[in-house]
């Protein structure tokens, strides 16, 4: 049996949802069909935006990489978002543009101006977003968005939010040094300030909770459909075969947007992609795209924590996280009508997003290829992130009455190893090779030492307005050898893969699809996903999902004459 549609979109994650949601509404004429490999979800507590900090694993495929030489061996658990919504169902929630240099470099990569931040980015962010600029006038010293700089009338509520204690740790961190940032959104993203988040009230925003709840009555959404190949007519994308054999074709256009990981893999299984990898499964080669599967980037995370002896920087989460019979309770209020302590707790993270000029003097860095040499010396690119106001860890670690803690994640940017994902095997139901090879450059090596003794500083910084006593996660020094030691042991992915099916010009050897999203040497067939990100964003990639999704529905209006 097979059904025809016009449009066959693979993936209902961040930016398949937005993609499907928007050709369907222009394009009234023209069926749209949308299939996920995960489910519905009728239980909806997911949405509430205390637990965002807690692991999902009904929502996530549950991914592991290969066993990683610089962390010790470790093979490390990969979050991926499942079923409708995708990953934005278990981010942080942080809504977060970049950096202007970030979309200029990609412009620059790819050889199309439209990437370009005032060539339309910055307007398809606004486009796309219904941010809430109201903000107190106490707090406007914290957080300030301009109007100027962000839209109020598209689908995705974006707003910021305040939890009482968190005006401590930020005056904390400019005491320190760190430049206040109101705005992270401006294109300039370079300070501390409050990041952003995809929530309406006390509710999470979604994919799916902004662009399905009222689907066009020419979009079709079918879940529990997992996709084990695109059927080629010769070179030309004719439809796509799900693993239990049920076909659909498509009349116009075959769009992947299965994610960073799944894209590739729908791929390799098709038979594009480099073909002496596809030999040895037994897979025919219908197109050999060396770039397929390679070119993965991604973020990566050590977190820290140190105690004071004044109660300073205490967050009311804190003790109410402590509370197991006020935590029930208020799950009860929140499960009832969507109100109380659930939607205040977790409610707000601060993002450092930081220069390291002393990075710049370093053999690690002046061994870089020019181009990336100049793009991480920008004044707006920020050479890592210091997340404050996260998840209270150790798990379960409740400072003494009359003392507080931080626990503040170090984010290492821009990072210059490259990882690659590879097929097991001919089986769709078989999870692919995943290599992200972790601080296999030295550049990266350098970098996290140097962003962990960075972490370590501000954490015993006399500055403060607190006594530091000790810590409870950290190296054993400030020494290299300790902190490498920890960072083999402590590294973790911030779960940010971009990169597989990387866009770029003709004559770039890994280049996979063209600037209008095109996949190289066969008809019909297109990527939308994090997969085609040429670059590695300043940010949370979650915003940038949506944007590619915006950018491809503009170039896709422009082909079939319909309104953008």
């Amino acid at each position: 049996m097979t059904d025809n549609y016009d449009f066959i979109i693979v993936g209902g994650g961040t930016a398949g949802l937005l993609l499907a949601t928007r050709l369907a509404t222009a394009l009234p004429n023209k069926s749209v069909l949308v299939l996920e490999t995960g489910s519905a979800h009728p239980d909806t507590s997911y949405l509430c935006q205390y637990d965002k900090f807690q692991p999902a694993p009904h929502l996530d495929h549950g991914y592991l990489t290969e066993p990683q030489p610089f962390l010790n061996n470790r093979k490390i658990p990969y979050v991926r978002g499942k079923g409708l919504g995708g990953s934005s169902n278990v981010n942080f929630m942080c809504y977060v543009y970049g950096s202007k240099g970030d979309y200029n470099l990609w412009a620059d990569l790819v050889g199309d101006e439209s990437w370009g931040w005032e060539n339309g980015t910055q307007r398809r962010f606004k486009e796309i977003e219904n941010y809430s600029i109201d903000v107190p006038e106490d707090r406007k010293k914290y957080v300030n968005p301009l109007p100027e700089n962000h839209g109020q009338s598209g689908p995705l509520r974006i707003s910021v939010g305040w939890e009482n204690g968190i005006a401590k740790i930020f005056e904390a961190a400019i005491k320190h040094g760190m430049p206040p940032n109101t705005d992270s959104n401006s294109g300039n993203p370079v300070g501390v300030g409050v990041m952003p988040q995809t929530t309406h009230g006390s509710y999470r925003t979604t994919s799916e909770s902004t662009y399905s709840e009222n689907p066009p009555s020419n979009l079709k959404l079918v879940t529990s459909a997992k996709v084990a190949k695109v059927l080629f007519e010769h070179k030309t994308a004719i439809g796509v075969q799900t693993v239990d054999g049920r076909k659909f074709i498509a009349d116009n256009e075959i769009i992947l947007a299965a994610g960073t990981f799944d894209t590739p893999k729908i791929l390799l299984l098709s038979g594009i992609g480099p073909g002496e990898e596809l030999a040895p499964h037994g897979i025919d080669v219908v197109h050999d795209l060396p770039g397929v599967g390679k070119n993965m980037m991604d973020h990566v995370l050590v977190f820290l924590a140190a105690t004071y002896t004044s109660g300073i920087f205490a967050l009311d989460r804190d003790t109410f996280a402590s509370n197991p019979t006020a935590v029930q309770a208020a799950r009860e209020q929140w499960a009832k009508d969507g109100t109380g302590p659930l939607g205040v707790h977790n409610s707000c993270i601060l993002g450092g997003w930081l220069k390291l000029p002393s990075m710049y003097s370093t053999e690690e860095y002046q061994n870089l290829d020019p181009l990336w040499k100049r793009y991480i010396a920008l004044d707006p690119v920020p050479n890592y992130e210091i997340i404050l106001g996260g998840p209270a860890l150790p798990p379960g670690y409740v400072p003494p009455e009359g003392t507080s803690m931080m626990s503040p994640g170090v984010v290492g940017l821009n990072l210059q190893s490259r990882g690659e994902l590879k097929l097991k095997s001919a089986d769709a139901n078989d999870n692919p090779s995943i290599d992200p090879k972790y601080l296999s450059h030295p550049y990266d090596r350098r970098l996290m030492v140097e962003v962990v003794r960075e972490g370590m500083e501000f954490l015993e910084s006399k500055k403060l307005g607190a006594t530091f006593t000790s810590y409870q996660i950290a190296p054993k020094s400030r020494s290299e050898e300790d902190i490498n030691d920890f960072i083999k042991d402590n590294l973790s992915p911030l779960s940010h893969a971009h990169g597989t099916v990387k866009m770029g010009k003709a004559d770039d050897p890994r280049a996979c699809i063209d600037t209008n999203f095109r996949v190289y040497g066969v008809e019909k067939l297109r990527v939308v996903d994090l997969s085609v990100c040429p670059v590695s964003p300043s940010n949370h990639p979650q915003s940038t999902a949506y944007l590619v999704a915006q950018t491809a529905f503009e170039k896709i209006m422009h082909e079939y004459g319909g309104k953008a």
